[in-house]
C-alpha cells in the first residue's frame, strides 16, 4: 500500500465521494424547492458530477482490481497488466494530479453554502447577473438590498450603509433572518418579510438601535420569469436627513397653525395684480360672529381667483373703501421689504352693522423681475378699539351726562366767538351760571335726582339760544352760554352785546323758574349768572375766568341774580390770582421760595388766675415781595381752589410741632400743672373730609402728642351742615380725647338743643359779643348766658 498506484487509488475515491456528495445536496435542494424539473442546469450540472464520480471510481476500481473480472474487464488474464497499469499510474505526476482532483471536489463540497441559496434562483449560475445585480445594489446611494429565500434566509446582502450599520455580508448571506438579529428586532421585521414572501409589499421606517438612524424599509416579493414568487426583496434606505427636515416642517407648521389658530387675527395673501385672495389662514367670515346677510354688496373684483367669495369677509366690505384697499395694496406692493403699511376699512356684519376692521400688509412674494406679486396681511377687528377712540374723544370734548361740550371744547369755541366778534366789530358775551339749591336736590333725592336735573337745565338752557350760540357744562352744576356777537353800535358798557347777553340771562332764570319733577317730586333750583364780555385781544381762558368771577359776586349778593363783570371785579380776578399762586407756591415751597407761609401763636389765659391754658394756631400768608396776605383774603381762595386740605394739614402739623417745642423750652413745675394745649381752626372742606380723623390721629402720632392735647375748632354754620359722616367723625375724635368747640358762637341760627346733641366740648362766644361787652348791656347779658349755659353743660367757655 506503500506504492503511489495506492495513493492514486485513495485520491480518486476521496474524488468520487466528493462529487456525488455535490449531486445529494443539489439534488435534495431542488426537491425542498420545487425545482426538481424547472431546473434543467442545476439538473445536467448533477449529472456532470455523477459522470464524473463514476469515472473516478471505475479508475480507483481497475488499479484494485485482482479478480478475473477486473482482469478480463482489462483486456487480459494476465497479472502482469495489471501491475503494469499500477507501475504507470504510480508516477508522481498522476499522484500530483489526482490529489489535486480530489482537493478540489472536497473544496467544492465544502462551499455549498456559498452555491447553495442560489438554487432557487433561475440565474444561479449566472455570475455575470449577479455581478451586475451587486453591482447596482452597491452604487444605490445610502440604500441597503437584501434578498432573502422563501425561508428568509439571506441570499444577497448589499449596499453602502453596511459597515457603518455593523453588517457583514459575508457574515449575513447563506443565514436566517432569525439567525442575524436579536428577537426583539426579528419580531419587528418578520412580519413585514414574511408578508413580502406571501405576495404582499409594506413600507415602514425603522430606526437603528446602532447609529440611530433613521431607515424607510420597503419590501416586496420577488418573483421569477413566470411571476412565481421566489423570495423577498428589501430595499432599506437611509431618510434620516428627510425625516427630520420633514419633522422640523412639521414642527414649523404645527406653530404656525397655533399661533394662527389662537391669534384673533386673520392672515391673507392678495395677489397685488387682480387683488383676489390667494390665501387665508382661517376663513375671515368669522370675524363677523356669524353667516353674512343674504344681500351683500358684490365684491367689485376683490374676491377669491376662483370666483368663490362665500367664505371670505371682503365681500363685505362697503362700498366706499374698495378703493381704499386696493390703494393700499399697490402701496404695499412698493414698500421695501421689512416694512408694512396698516388700513382701517368698515365692512357689514352678521347683523347689518357697521364693523370696522384693522388690515396691516407687508410685502410678501416677488415674481423673477424683483416686483412684488403677492402681499401678505395681518387682518382684526377694531371695532370696540375705534369705538372707544370716539368715546375718549367725546369724553374729551364732551360731557357724557348732558351731552353738552365740556370746558375743553368750550374754551375752543370762546376763542372761535372772539375771532368772529373782531371780524364783525363787536363782541360775544359768555354767560357763566352755576345752580342755587342744587346740593339740596342730591340731599333729597339722592345723585339720580341730581342728574336727572341736570338733563332738564341742559335741556332748558339750549332752549333759549340761537343756532349760533354755543353751551356747555364745565363742571358739577355749572354751565357756560357763549352768545355769539352782535354788531354793536354804542359803548360797551351799553351796546347791543350786553343787552342781548342780559334779555339770555333773564330769559334762563324764566326757564328755571318752573319746578323739574322728578319720580314723583318736584325740584326748584336757579342759577347765579355771571356775564363779560369776550373782547378783542383777551383769552378764552381770561374770558372764562372773568365770568367766574361775576358769578361768583352773584352768589355772594345773595344768589339767583345776574352779575356784569367790570373793573372791580377784574382786579379782584386778578388779586385771587396772585393769592392762589403765592398760597400753591408757599405749600410747595422746599425752602427755595420767597413765598413763605407760617403758623403764629395766639395765648389763651384763664381770666381768674391769668394761667396760661392754650394756644390758638393762626396761618400767615407772605407773597414773594414780603407783603402780608390775611386769612379774610386767602382762607377762601384756599377754600374755591381745593388747597384748603393742603394748607389745614400744614398748619395742624406746624402748630402740633409749635406745642411741641414750647413744651420743651417750658417744662412743667410740679405734677399739678394742667398741659398747655392747642387749637386749630377746621375749614368747612377739611371737616368734611372722609379721613379727618385718620389725619387727626397721624398727626399727634407724628408729634408724639396726646389726643387731649388738641383742640379742633370749627363754625357753626358748619356744625349745622354736617352730614352724618362728618358727626361720626367729630364723635370718634371727641370720644378719643381731641376736643371740639364751636367758634363764633352766637352768630348762626342754630337751636340750643345742639349743644346737647353735638360732639362738642367748647364754645367760643363770637367777637361781636365781646368786643361791646362793657359798653352794652345787651352783649353783656349775652355773653353772661352763654357762660351759664355752657357751665350747666360742663363745656368750656372762652370770650
Amino acid at each position: 500500500m506503500g506504492s503511489g498506484w495506492v495513493w492514486v487509488v485513495v485520491f480518486n475515491v476521496v474524488t468520487a465521494a466528493a462529487y456525488l456528495g455535490i449531486v445529494l445536496f443539489i439534488v435534495r435542494g431542488l426537491r425542498r424547492t420545487g425545482q426538481l424539473r424547472n431546473n434543467r442546469l442545476a439538473l445536467a450540472t448533477a449529472a456532470i458530477f455523477v459522470t464524473c464520480a463514476a469515472h473516478h471510481v471505475l479508475h480507483a476500481v481497475h488499479l484494485l482490481a485482482g479478480s478475473d473480472h477486473h482482469a478480463s474487464h482489462l483486456g487480459g488474464s494476465d497479472a502482469g497488466v495489471i501491475s503494469i497499469m499500477r507501475e504507470s499510474m504510480g508516477g508522481g505526476i498522476d499522484i500530483a494530479v489526482t490529489a489535486s482532483t480530489a482537493l478540489a471536489g472536497v473544496v467544492y463540497l465544502g462551499l455549498r453554502r456559498s452555491y447553495g441559496p442560489l438554487l432557487r434562483s433561475p440565474a444561479m449560475f449566472d455570475d455575470a447577473s449577479e455581478a451586475r445585480y451587486r453591482q447596482l445594489a452597491a452604487n444605490l446611494p445610502h440604500t441597503m438590498v437584501f434578498l432573502l429565500d422563501p425561508d428568509l434566509r439571506f441570499v444577497l446582502v448589499e449596499g453602502a450603509d453596511l459597515a457603518a450599520e455593523g453588517y457583514n455580508r459575508r457574515l449575513l448571506e447563506k443565514k436566517l433572518l432569525r439567525e442575524t438579529m436579536p428577537p426583539d428586532v426579528y419580531a419587528e421585521l418578520e412580519p413585514h418579510y414574511t408578508a413580502a414572501v406571501a405576495g404582499n409589499e409594506s413600507s415602514f421606517d425603522w430606526i437603528s438601535s446602532r447609529t440611530g438612524k433613521t431607515f424607510q424599509v420597503r419590501a416586496r416579493p420577488l418573483r421569477d420569469g413566470s411571476d412565481r414568487i421566489i423570495g423577498a426583496m428589501v430595499l432599506s434606505e437611509d431618510v434620516t436627513a428627510e425625516r427630520e427636515a420633514k419633522s422640523e416642517l412639521d414642527r414649523a407648521r404645527a406653530f404656525r397653525d397655533a399661533v394662527l389658530t389662537a391669534s384673533p387675527d386673520i392672515t391673507t395673501v392678495t395677489d397685488v395684480s387682480t387683488g383676489n385672495l390667494t390665501w387665508a389662514s382661517r376663513s375671515l367670515r368669522s370675524l363677523l360672529e356669524g353667516p353674512l346677510p343674504d344681500d351683500l354688496p358684490p365684491w367689485h373684483g376683490l374676491d377669491r381667483a376662483d370666483g368663490t367669495e362665500e367664505d371670505h369677509l371682503e365681500t363685505a366690505v362697503l362700498a366706499d373703501d374698495v378703493d381704499r384697499l386696493r390703494t393700499a395694496d399697490r402701496q404695499a406692493a412698493s414698500l421695501p421689504d421689512g416694512e408694512s403699511l396698516t388700513t382701517r376699512y368698515r365692512v357689514r356684519g352678521a347683523d347689518g352693522e357697521t364693523r370696522w376692521l384693522s388690515r396691516r400688509s407687508t410685502p410678501f412674494r416677488r415674481g423673477p423681475s424683483g416686483k412684488v406679486t403677492e402681499v401678505l396681511s395681518v387682518v382684526r377687528e377694531v371695532t370696540d378699539f375705534v369705538e372707544a377712540e370716539r368715546a375718549l374723544e367725546r369724553a374729551a370734548l364732551q360731557d357724557p351726562l348732558t351731552g353738552l361740550p365740556n370746558r375743553m371744547l368750550l374754551l375752543d369755541r370762546i376763542g372761535s366767538a372772539i375771532e368772529r366778534g373782531e371780524l364783525a366789530g363787536a363782541a360775544a358775551a359768555v354767560l357763566f351760571c352755576d345752580l342755587d339749591g342744587f346740593k339740596r336736590v342730591n340731599d333729597t333725592g339722592g345723585h339720580d335726582a341730581g342728574d336727572a336735573v341736570l338733563v332738564e337745565v341742559a335741556h332748558r338752557l339750549r332752549s333759549v339760544l340761537r343756532a349760533n350760540d354755543s353751551i356747555a357744562r364745565v363742571g358739577g352744576d355749572e354751565f357756560v352760554l357763549v352768545v355769539d356777537a352782535m354788531p354793536a353800535e354804542h359803548d360797551s358798557s351799553s351796546g347791543t352785546s350786553v343787552g342781548v347777553a342780559e334779555k339770555v340771562a333773564q330769559r334762563i332764570r324764566q326757564v328755571l323758574a318752573a319746578p323739574i319733577e322728578h319720580r314723583g317730586r318736584q325740584y326748584v333750583v336757579s342759577a347765579s349768572i355771571g356775564i363779560v364780555l369776550a373782547r378783542k385781544g383777551t383769552s378764552a381762558q381770561e374770558v372764562l375766568r372773568d365770568a367766574d368771577s361775576a358769578m361768583y359776586r352773584a352768589k355772594q349778593l345773595g344768589k339767583d341774580r345776574i352779575e356784569l363783570f367790570d373793573d372791580a371785579l377784574r382786579a379782584n380776578a386778578l388779586e385771587r390770582a396772585h393769592i392762589e399762586q403765592t398760597l400753591r407756591e408757599a405749600l410747595d415751597s422746599d425752602g427755595n421760595c420767597t413765598a413763605t407761609l407760617s403758623v403764629v401763636s395766639q395765648p389763651i389765659h384763664q381770666l381768674d388766675s391769668g394761667r396760661l391754658v392754650s394756644f390758638e394756631a393762626l396761618s400767615r400768608l407772605q407773597d414773594a415781595s414780603g407783603a402780608e396776605i390775611t386769612p379774610e383774603r386767602f382762607i377762601p381762595v384756599a377754600e374755591d381752589t381745593g388747597l384748603i386740605t393742603r394748607l389745614g394739614k400744614r398748619v395742624l402739623d406746624d402748630a402740633l410741632a409749635m406745642l411741641v417745642r414750647w413744651r420743651t423750652a417750658h417744662p412743667p413745675t410740679s405734677a399739678k400743672d394742667v398741659p398747655v394745649t392747642v387749637a386749630v381752626n377746621l375749614s368747612p372742606r377739611q371737616a368734611q373730609h372722609v379721613d379727618m380723623s385718620a389725619v387727626v390721629g397721624a398727626a399727634l402720632d407724628r408729634h408724639g402728642l396726646s389726643p387731649e392735647d388738641l383742640v379742633l375748632e370749627l363754625t357753626e354754620s358748619v356744625l349745622l351742615e354736617s352730614g352724618s359722616s362728618m358727626l361720626r367723625q367729630l364723635g370718634e375724635l371727641r370720644d378719643g380725647g381731641v376736643g371740639i368747640a364751636i367758634d363764633d358762637f352766637g352768630t348762626g341760627f342754630a337751636s340750643l338743643r345742639y349743644l346737647a346733641t353735638l360732639p362738642v366740648s367748647a364754645v367760643k362766644i363770637d367777637r361781636s359779643f365781646t368786643a361791646t361787652m362793657t359798653s352794652d348791656s345787651t352783649s353783656s347779658s349775652i355773653v353772661r348766658a352763654i357762660i351759664a349755659l355752657a357751665r350747666d353743660l360742663q363745656l368750656v367757655s372762652r370770650v
